[in-house]
């Protein structure tokens, strides 16, 4: 009986593992994108936590396989660019580090928004844009398709095909107010998000879904952890994610008994697959920040619970 315990547990400690990405193993990918190789004006990196993203390389190892949605960092130098472009399906940007410019395109006409650190844009499905580091601090940022192996992005405007076609527009063109309020009705800024208060100790922000802009096939939330708060074990009919933007977040998983446990840092990530039992709590010194993401857009159902 005692070896029958002992090992379905480390079982249940490797499969939570096995679902952790760590940021300090992630090696950043100079070449993930195709369509750059020979542009170093559009250089930039990815790291691959769910899912390849816009990038075509979906049989990494490293990379926990995507269900609803991937996600991946990207890191761009100033002065870089990323040529005008759009997917099938939505596709996300938190801004973490720096300040970086989005460009939507309306038939030729150009706008331009600015983000800030933990301000998001949802750019829709089919909607030409693009993006570029205007700033003089490398920009990082989250990004999360709507697909568990979205296709090759399709580009309206590349260096490649014409001299300087894919450079970016700076500034704001006239007469196109009705593009920009279209335009800022997809982005959340941090700085006006006002927190759902959960029963349980912590703070929900909704960016996607719930009072956010409206999602497509997925949910994100920012979630504000105060020291010493814990939550019951919980599940979901999708799986769910744990990013950590600050702090240290201790996450656990149930089993017949059995609980297992990971503490997560900045950029550590735990993807909980649908049906598992799992819960999060902050033991640390200081307040946890991370997202929730979660492979439905419909809203919460989850009822949080004090531990």
């Amino acid at each position: 009986m005692a070896t029958t315990a002992i090992t379905r547990l480390d079982q249940l400690r490797a499969d939570l593992l096995a679902h952790v990405g760590r940021y300090e193993l992630k090696t950043p990918d100079w070449n993930a994108f195709p369509a750059n190789s020979g542009f170093p004006e559009l250089a930039r990196a990815q790291i691959r936590y769910v899912g390849a993203g816009g990038s075509p390389k979906h049989d990494d190892p490293a990379t926990l396989p995507a269900e609803h949605f991937t996600l991946s960092l990207i890191f761009q130098e100033p002065g870089k660019y990323a040529a005008m472009h759009h997917h099938e399906i939505e596709e996300a940007f938190l801004v973490l580090q720096g300040v970086l410019t989005v460009t939507w395109d309306y038939h030729g006409d150009h706008v331009d928004m600015r983000l800030g650190p933990r301000d998001m844009v949802l750019n829709p499905p089919g909607r030409p844009h693009g993006f570029r580091n205007d700033g003089f601090e490398p920009v990082v940022l989250s990004i999360m398709v709507g697909s568990p192996r979205p296709l090759a992005p399709v580009y309206s405007s590349h260096p490649r095909d014409t001299a300087q076609a894919g450079a970016p527009v700076r500034g704001f063109r006239a007469g196109l107010e009705e593009h920009r309020a279209g335009f800022d009705g997809c982005i959340v800024r941090y700085r006006d998000r006002l927190p759902i208060r959960e029963p349980a100790g912590f703070a929900r922000m909704p960016y996607l879904g719930q009072g956010g802009v409206a999602p497509g096939r997925f949910r994100n939330d920012l979630i504000y952890l105060p020291t010493g708060c814990s939550v019951k074990a919980y599940t979901r009919p999708v799986e769910d994610v744990y990013f950590v933007l600050q702090g240290c977040l201790t996450a656990g998983w149930q089993e017949g008994g059995q609980v297992v446990e990971a503490r997560l840092g900045p950029r550590d990530l735990l993807l909980s697959p649908a049906g598992q039992p799992h819960y999060f709590r902050n033991e640390g010194v200081e307040a946890v920040q991370f997202e929730m993401v979660v492979g439905t857009p419909e809203p919460e159902t989850v009822i949080f619970q004090a531990a």
